[in-house]
């Protein structure tokens, strides 16, 4: 395995005299027998989507990939598929939010590969981030519902995933349907690897979340009960713990904040009389710091 020491310090010394995007983040992998690797993912208005943007570290690398383990990205829209350790694509998305593809390529001769990522630079500007995921699945174009897409990661509801890029826990699913593409491979020649796209979209609830105070639990373990729900005019929002609800905010389905609701009490009924009918998302606080989200239908 060729040492990636001299591209890290490359890469990282491009970084940190770069100008600095509107976004940008680190997602690292590790392959099955421990070698790692980083790449930078993000986004601002003056990038280029086809082209590199040296302004912001990005870097060409011309060599091919190692023979046992590298990762490298790709500009969704570059024809050449040009790779570079930092990929910022434009976007025109508020603050901190990602909304963009970027394609990330690995070349690993162990799996699985375990990716992760720090989920508070996404839960930062929460909930604008709440749908940004992982997916090699070209469905996610193709399909009038990108989330019902096959493979979708998403990343706002956890720190890393472990994949195994022959995806056998999915069967009868066609590699061509699939992020992959022919790149040079050390000692190998030209050689197929696999991709995943880092992506975000506004418009649907898929990978709803919550800040990171409690972990949302099945229903029957839930701290906190909606009745009804689908619900036509006004819903009782139950703490299952007898906790006292503090506060109640209420997202629609791009996990935009709509409203408030001041509680004190272990009950509270939300009434959802000025609201069209649609899937929302509420945030129920308790005075003892935490918190917890879930679904609730108006019809």
């Amino acid at each position: 395995m060729k040492s990636l020491t001299l591209i890290f310090a490359i890469c990282w010394a491009s970084i940190l005299s770069a100008q600095q995007p509107q976004f940008i983040m680190p997602i690292w992998f590790e392959d099955a027998v421990g070698n790692k690797d980083t790449i930078w993912v993000g986004g601002d208005p003056s990038a280029s989507s086809q082209n590199l943007n040296p302004q912001f570290g990005e870097v060409a690398i011309d060599s091919p990939f190692d023979s046992i383990f590298e990762v490298r990205a790709v500009h969704d829209d570059d024809q050449d598929w040009v790779t570079s350790k930092v990929i910022i694509e434009h976007h025109d998305s508020p603050g901190q939010c990602y909304l963009p593809h970027s394609r990330i390529m690995i070349n690993s001769k162990n799996q699985p590969v375990k990716i992760s990522w720090d989920t508070m630079q996404l839960i930062t500007n929460y909930p604008c981030n709440i749908n940004t995921f992982l997916s090699p699945d070209v469905y996610i174009f193709v399909l009038q519902h990108w989330y019902e897409a096959r493979i979708i990661y998403c990343m706002m509801t956890r720190s890393f995933i472990e994949v195994d890029f022959d995806y056998s826990e999915y069967p009868g699913i066609d590699p061509s349907e699939l992020l992959n593409h022919n790149f040079g491979v050390e000692g190998q020649g030209i050689k197929n690897l696999p991709g995943l796209w880092f992506a975000g979209r506004w418009d649907a609830p898929y990978c709803y979340t919550l800040l990171p105070t409690i972990e949302n639990k099945d229903d029957a373990e839930a701290p906190v009960s909606i009745t009804p729900n689908p619900v036509k005019n006004i819903a009782t929002i139950y703490s299952s713990s007898y906790q006292t609800i503090e506060e109640i905010k209420i997202y629609n389905a791009a996990g935009q904040f709509l409203s408030t609701y001041k509680a004190d009490d272990a009950h509270y009924e939300l009434s959802l009389n000025n609201y069209r009918p649609g899937l929302y998302f509420i945030k129920v606080e308790f005075d003892n710091g935490k918190s917890y989200c879930s679904k609730i239908v108006k019809e």
